[in-house]
Parts: C-alpha cells; sequence; structure tokens
C-alpha cells in the first residue's frame, strides 16, 4: 500500500531515504537488474554506438581510472558513466518501467558501479543507492507521463538525471542539502527529444549515458558547495510544470514499509523488441501455441490492437531506429525470423520476407487497451489467412513484466549469451557469481568486465 504522494522534492527525498535500507527482496531485485544491464552493456560495447562513444571519449583525453565495459580504456568516473550507460542503452534490451514510460537501469546502473568503485562502497551501499536511485526515476515518470512523451520528450533522457544525482549523492556521502542542490542542478540536465524516431541516427543510445554523467557532475559539483533549487520538481517553474500538460501528483507516491519498489516494478525483456511490441510477439506466439504456426507467406492480414502512444510511434521504416520503433516491422521480423537477442540490421530492413508481410501488419487503437495504459502495455492480434481462418489473441503481461517475470535461470541465460562472445565463458561466469551470488564485490565488476582483466580461471 502505497503512502500518501509528498508534495515537494525535499519531502519525497526524506520519505525515500526513510524506506532504506531496502529489504532483502528489493536488493535482490537489484542484483538482477545489475546483471541485465551489464548484459547489454557488453553486447552494446559491440554496436556502432557504443565504438563511437568510446572513441569519441578517448579522443577528448579524460584521464581516469574507472573501466569502461568491453574495453582496456579507463576515463574519468563522470565520462566512464557516460560511455557504460550509452552501450547498456544501445540495444532493445532494456529493462522498462510501465507506469513512468522510463527505462532506468542503463544510466542508474552506470552512475552507482562507478562510484562504487570510486568510493570502494560495499555491495549494500550500491545497492540501495541504485533501489533509491530507480525509485527516482519511475516516481519522477509517473507524475509526467504520458503527456510528457506526448509533447516529444524521451522521459529516460529527461527522468534519469534526476536519479543518478540521488544515486551518485548517496555514494558521495552527501548531506540531505547537498542531496536538494544535486537535485537542483540535474534539472536542468533534464532534456532528451524523440526526433530520432523521424530522422533516425545514434541519439537514442546515448540517452542512457548522459543522465549517468550529468547526475555524477551534479553531485561533485553540489558536494563543492555548488548549489541549486531545492524545490526543482514542484516549482512554479520546475521539472513538473515545465515539461508535462497532464501532472498527476498521485504518482510521487512512495509504497508503504514492506511494500515493493519501483526497482522491483521493472520488466526486464527476453528478447530484442521494443517494448511496446512485446505483448504482440507473445499473443502471436499463443496464437502459434494453440492453433500451429501460419507460414508468413500464407498470413492474409495480421492486425495488432493496442494502445493510443503505440499507434502514435508507428512510423516507416526508413532508418534502423525507426524499425526498432516499429510495432507493425518489430512484429513482422520476429515472426518470420523469431524471437532473438539480436538486433535488427541493414540486412533486415531490405529482407523481402520481412518486408512482405509488414505490408500486411496493420496497427490499430483499442480505446479500452488505451485506458489501461500506461499501467499496462496491451495488445490483442488478429491473424487472417490466405484461405480464410481466423485466430485471435490477447496479452496484457508479456513476458518479463514482473506479474510474468524472467526466471533467474532465464536472466542468466540472458545474460551468458550476450556476454561470452565479448568476455569468454569463464569471465561471464564470474560476473554472474559475483552480481548474483555476492562472490565479489559489486565494486569490481566494471573492472572484471574490462577487456584487460584476466579471469581468475585463467591467471
Amino acid at each position: 500500500m502505497s503512502s500518501p504522494a509528498p508534495t515537494t522534492t525535499r519531502t519525497f527525498v526524506t520519505e525515500l531515504k526513510g524506506l532504506l535500507p531496502a529489504p532483502d527482496a528489493t536488493r535482490s531485485a537489484a542484483r538482477e537488474l545489475v546483471l541485465d544491464v551489464l548484459g547489454v552493456g557488453i553486447a552494446g560495447s559491440r554496436t556502432e554506438e557504443g565504438r563511437t562513444v568510446l572513441q569519441t571519449m578517448s579522443a577528448l583525453r579524460s584521464p581516469g581510472t574507472s573501466p569502461v565495459i568491453g574495453s582496456e580504456k579507463r576515463f574519468d568516473v563522470a565520462t566512464a558513466a557516460l560511455v557504460n550507460g550509452t552501450m547498456a542503452y544501445s540495444l532493445g534490451l532494456t529493462d522498462t518501467h510501465s507506469q513512468s514510460i522510463t527505462h532506468p537501469g542503463c544510466s542508474v546502473v552506470a552512475t552507482a558501479l562507478g562510484l562504487g568503485a570510486e568510493t570502494d562502497a560495499d555491495d549494500d551501499a550500491i545497492l540501495d543507492a541504485i533501489v533509491a536511485g530507480v525509485e527516482m526515476v519511475v516516481r519522477v515518470g509517473g507524475v509526467v507521463n504520458p503527456s510528457h512523451r506526448a509533447r516529444g520528450f524521451h522521459p529516460t533522457a529527461t527522468c534519469n538525471p534526476f536519479g543518478t544525482a540521488l544515486t551518485a549523492s548517496m555514494l558521495l556521502g552527501a548531506s540531505s542539502e547537498q542531496t536538494l542542490d544535486a537535485l537542483g542542478i540535474a534539472g536542468s540536465s533534464a532534456g532528451g527529444l524523440y526526433e530520432f524516431r523521424n530522422a533516425g541516427g545514434m541519439l537514442m543510445a546515448l540517452h542512457g549515458g548522459l543522465p549517468a554523467h550529468s547526475g555524477i557532475v551534479a553531485a561533485l559539483l553540489a558536494r563543492g558547495g555548488f548549489t541549486g533549487p531545492d524545490t526543482v520538481l514542484e516549482g512554479p517553474e520546475g521539472f513538473f510544470a515545465a515539461f508535462a500538460d497532464d501532472i498527476r501528483l498521485e504518482q510521487l507516491a512512495l509504497p508503504g514499509a514492506g511494500a515493493p519498489m519501483g526497482v522491483q516494478e521493472l520488466s526486464l525483456r527476453p528478447y530484442n523488441a521494443c517494448r511496446y511490441a512485446h505483448s504482440g510477439i507473445d499473443a502471436l506466439a499463443a496464437i502459434e501455441a494453440a492453433h500451429g504456426r501460419v507460414d508468413p507467406e500464407q498470413v492474409h492480414a495480421l492486425t495488432v490492437f493496442t494502445h493510443r502512444v503505440a499507434v502514435e510511434q508507428e512510423c516507416e521504416p526508413a532508418t534502423l531506429v525507426a524499425a526498432r520503433l516499429s510495432t507493425a516491422f518489430t512484429i513482422a521480423s520476429t515472426y518470420v525470423n523469431g524471437p532473438s537477442l539480436t538486433a535488427l540490421s541493414q540486412d533486415d530492413l531490405a529482407d523481402e520476407r520481412i518486408l512482405r508481410l509488414y505490408q500486411r501488419v496493420a496497427v490499430r487503437e483499442e480505446p479500452r487497451l488505451t485506458e489501461m495504459f500506461p499501467r499496462v502495455w496491451a495488445s490483442r492480434v488478429v491473424l487472417e489467412t490466405t484461405d480464410g481462418r481466423t485466430f485471435e489473441a490477447e496479452v496484457h503481461t508479456p513476458k518479463g513484466e514482473p506479474t510474468n517475470p524472467l526466471t533467474r535461470a532465464d536472466l542468466v541465460d540472458k545474460f551468458r549469451r550476450l556476454a561470452e562472445p565479448v568476455l569468454g565463458a569463464a569471465r561471464t561466469d564470474e560476473v554472474v557469481s559475483a552480481v548474483l551470488d555476492a562472490t565479489a564485490p559489486l565494486s569490481g565488476v566494471l573492472s572484471t568486465l574490462s577487456t584487460s582483466a584476466p579471469s581468475s580461471k585463467e591467471a
């Protein structure tokens, strides 16, 4: 049961810290989030976005001791977090919080592991900082969305800086006033537009890294005496008023003592696709399980009924980013090739089998599903065959949702498939054990992910 919603930034932070130390179940969820983010980050280090941000930051010569995922490079802690957060958001495999329409893990985990190593924090401190940072992101995002997203903002880029500033402040041992200053400073880093959907480019991935960088810088500035507005959220020209048309202050309510926290409300993706498409993909899987597979060439029409935001996001797959955000294209490619952890490629955009099916996929709004959104991201799929048969299935909780979660075995399998091609089997096993079973400190995990770090089994 939730407590009454706090009305100020100050009371929100005070009440949130009152929920710490986090219960064991909450910390366990944070560990699973860490493993999930790191798996995506390792695979992301081999993407064009990951390579480009690493090369660019290397050219800026930002010396330091903070490790970068999948590289021998080391930077200052803020720059390393920018690179790691970008890598962890460069594939369509990241965690999702439905109510707030945010993806907090990439930024918050990059911040926590980087500063955790810098400050030699113990596991409990790192996990509680992650729990608090995620809570900040999802509650702030819940207040401003979906009207915030409808304005053209990218909630991950705009809401994550508040979470990373809180995470960083906790690991730096900031006072209450310094924490409020850091949040006030971070509010002026809250920015990120969704125009990449229309024009393409790599910017979406950077929206995972920039908040990690800005949150750390905000916390360091505050610790150094730089001040910011302590009404950054609720003020007349604060984040809520400036960034949303429909302000839902009740969403700022924190869970009651012992109730699941935000990190336990995250969905973790079983395959690479925009999260809006997952319920439709699972509905198709349900149709196949019940009636057998229909060859893609025998599909006469495939209609995905879903919520309005997914329909409004629909776009022609003219670029890779657009294809990844298109429910119709994602469902067509997944139906042709099967669910996968592999990202869409230029080859997929030219694949005649996918394109033929894509032309027969329609994405339509169903008002009752819009009424459920953003709490529930549901889809109803109707598949019509060329011989006149019609099949239908509806999914409200796709695989990976808290009420239909990935098992720990699922999570470990996902991590292994993403990490082993880069780290090898031995070091992959070490990371799994360190993160999930606490066989080694979390503060050293990023170093283990460096390509220059030998496995203890190899040394």
